[in-house]
């Protein structure tokens, strides 16, 4: 061996610990495919209500029925036969999904008439009103600047409040008669 002066050979490997990565570890791109997620997707017409599980099929009809109980309670509409000479334009269903705050998942339905297919010289003259953004800034500014107390109010559907000036008669929508849901093929 070699001498270091008259002490004994003795082995001088040390165990080193082994380098350790600090970078985070995660799966190879390869593997993004598998990866599951629940997307809340809403129906694009009535017909597709019933390619979905039965608890959205369910929570579709609530919503649906909801919306046509507030209809019936504001009494916007009432049952009547066409008269000779009108004509009756058609409604859709809309769908959307609400997600709140906490998570919670709220299936809404509105009912909405096709006017596109309203042809009489009135077309242009029914609308709701509603508030544009710079008339509410305006109030805004108006009544920090006279120091008023401001109350916020939200009306579930107000389009539904203002009165028509001219009868429109609409088709009766799909799924008003159904007493309950039939679920399948």
């Amino acid at each position: 061996g070699f001498d270091r002066g008259g002490k004994e050979d003795m082995p001088t490997t040390c165990a080193e610990l082994p380098r350790r990565s600090t970078r985070e570890k995660r799966p190879p791109d390869r593997f993004q495919a598998s990866i599951v997620c629940q997307v809340n997707i809403e129906p694009s017409n009535f017909n597709k209500i019933k390619l979905y599980p039965t608890k959205d099929q369910v929570a579709w009809q609530e919503a649906m029925n909801k919306e046509l109980k507030l209809l019936k309670d504001l009494e916007v509409y009432e049952d009547v036969k066409l008269p000779p000479g009108e004509r009756a334009i058609g409604c859709k269903w809309v769908y959307k999904i609400k997600t709140g705050v906490d998570g919670t998942v709220t299936h809404k339905a509105r009912l909405v008439a096709q006017r596109f297919a309203q042809s009489d010289k009135n077309y242009d003259e029914v609308f709701a009103l509603s508030l544009r953004a710079n008339t509410l800034r305006a109030a805004l500014v108006w009544a920090a600047k006279n120091k008023c107390k401001i109350n916020l109010v939200d009306v579930e559907t107000a389009y539904l409040h203002a009165p028509l000036q001219h009868t429109i008669y609409m088709k009766k929508p799909l799924g008003l008669w159904m007493e309950k849901l039939i679920i399948g093929n």
